[in-house]
């Protein structure tokens, strides 16, 4: 295990210092996460910095009538910027988090959060840029809400899940859509078909091709 902790830190976190890497060698542990298990849940205490180095994980918010708002996914070389700011401050996740595949992390107790930024200035600048990055795709979240049409937004969402599994064949229902959304089936059927004669898409049973 601690062997693959340090092929996964070269791979995904080139940019670490020795040192730094030497701590998460040390105080890390390895986690294999299977695909729609829970890996963070709203109001869950927050122990741990998950590391991403291999997989995928849907981000996103959830109310009190399980109406999800996804936000954005993480993959390898990536952390969540949230699950940061919650521990930082109130020490309680408010999103959840779920593999959408089988996927692999280094966990690092939260302690080590403020213990390394005045120690290690790659660490720190990779918070920060995790800061940045997981902002901007929040204001896109924002953006899409305020001022875009849903036949917008599902392409963007679309977009994004193309990027995030380096695919055009996204494999997802219209129901998990709709719930992502904060839509309903019939609506994002009606748009799928909207977007299909526009050449955009291709349709095909739980599975949706983006056209470029």
């Amino acid at each position: 295990m601690k062997k693959e902790i340090a092929q996964f830190l070269d791979l995904n976190f080139p940019d670490f210092e020795k040192g730094l890497r030497e701590e998460i060698f040390k105080d890390g542990t390895l986690v294999v996460l299977p695909a729609d298990t829970l890996m963070m849940d709203i109001g869950q205490k927050v122990e741990i910095i998950p590391l991403i180095v291999q997989g995928q994980v849907k981000v996103f918010r959830e109310d009190e009538n399980d109406h999800e708002l996804f936000m954005y996914y993480l993959g390898p070389g990536e952390a969540c910027a949230i699950t940061m700011i919650c521990s930082a401050r109130e020490g309680y996740s408010k999103i959840k988090a779920i593999p959408e595949e089988e996927t692999t992390i280094i966990s690092v107790p939260i302690s080590k959060l403020d213990e390394w930024m005045p120690k290690y200035k790659s660490w720190y600048y990779f918070v920060m840029d995790t800061y940045q990055d997981r902002f901007e795709e929040l204001l896109k979240v924002v953006d899409g809400i305020a001022f875009h049409q849903m036949d917008e937004r599902l392409l963007e969402y679309l977009e994004k899940n193309a990027e995030a599994i380096q695919s055009n064949l996204i494999h997802k229902t219209h129901q998990q859509i709709a719930q992502e959304l904060n839509s309903s089936r019939e609506v994002i059927t009606r748009l799928l078909k909207k977007l299909e004669q526009r050449g955009r898409v291709r349709v095909n049973r739980n599975q949706i091709q983006l056209i470029n």
